[in-house]
This record gives C-alpha cells, sequence and structure tokens, in this order.
C-alpha cells in the first residue's frame, strides 16, 4: 500500500508539473509517465482490497473501490471541461493533483483503519460454535 499512495503522490506531482509550459516533448514524457503512474495506483489498490477486506465482505469492497474509482472517471474530465470553458484550464491541473493527494491520503490510511477495525467483533466462520452448548456451564 505504501507503493500505491507513492504512486499517487506522483501522480500529484505529475499533473502540477503540467502546468509548467514544457516542451512538447517533454510534455508528452510527463503525461505517459503520470497516466502510468495512476493507472497502476489504481490497480494497486484493487489488489490492496484483498487484504483489507475479510472474505465475506470482499465482493461488496471490491465494489467500493471500484465505484470510487469509476466516478473519479466520470467527474475528472467533466470538471476539467468546466474549468477550462471558465477560462481556468490551470485549475484542472491543481484539482487533479489534488485527487492524486486525496488517493495517497486514502490508502495511506489503510493500515491504520485495519488497526483499529481489528479491534470490532468480527463474525465467527461459518459453522462454528457462537454459544456454550446447553448444560456446559
Amino acid at each position: 500500500m505504501r507503493v500505491s499512495a507513492l504512486w499517487f503522490l506522483l501522480t500529484a506531482a505529475g499533473a502540477l508539473l503540467l502546468r509548467a509550459h514544457l516542451p512538447l516533448a517533454l510534455t508528452y514524457a510527463v503525461v505517459a509517465v503520470t497516466g502510468i503512474w495512476l493507472f497502476s495506483a489504481q490497480v494497486m489498490v484493487y489488489a490492496a482490497a484483498d487484504r483489507v477486506y475479510p472474505a465475506a465482505d470482499r465482493a461488496t469492497g471490491m465494489g467500493w473501490v471500484t465505484g470510487v474509482g469509476r466516478t473519479g472517471a466520470v467527474v475528472g474530465p467533466w470538471l476539467g471541461g468546466i474549468l477550462a470553458a471558465g477560462g481556468n484550464a490551470q485549475l484542472g491541473f491543481v484539482a487533479f493533483a489534488l485527487a492524486g493527494l486525496v488517493g495517497a491520503l486514502a490508502i495511506g490510511l489503510v493500515p491504520v483503519a485495519r488497526r483499529v477495525g481489528s479491534g470490532a467483533a468480527s463474525p465467527a466462520p461459518a459453522g462454528a460454535q457462537t454459544e456454550a452448548p446447553a448444560g456446559a456451564e
């Protein structure tokens, strides 16, 4: 999860770097590397869900992880278009960098959430006895 957080931070840095007026070839390189960081960070989040969610909740957890990612995929271009149409195209890079920072923070907090969540009572495995048998007092 640390690598995923780092990749999100690098994505944020790449988005901010795109605000600069770089030579065209360098701009293409920054866009390519930033896209690779973002895509691979999201894939690592999917992989981490296996260790974060218990087996009984894993499908629901993956649904949430995917839903958040897809929401960003819809809202990002919309927000970029709104900002560009309003003459604030440079703010789009800042907004995308902030999204990268939020991703890094969120995945960085997963170990903390796991520690806090591990103190909660977890359901007994299927077939496990949850009460003392009658007469075994």
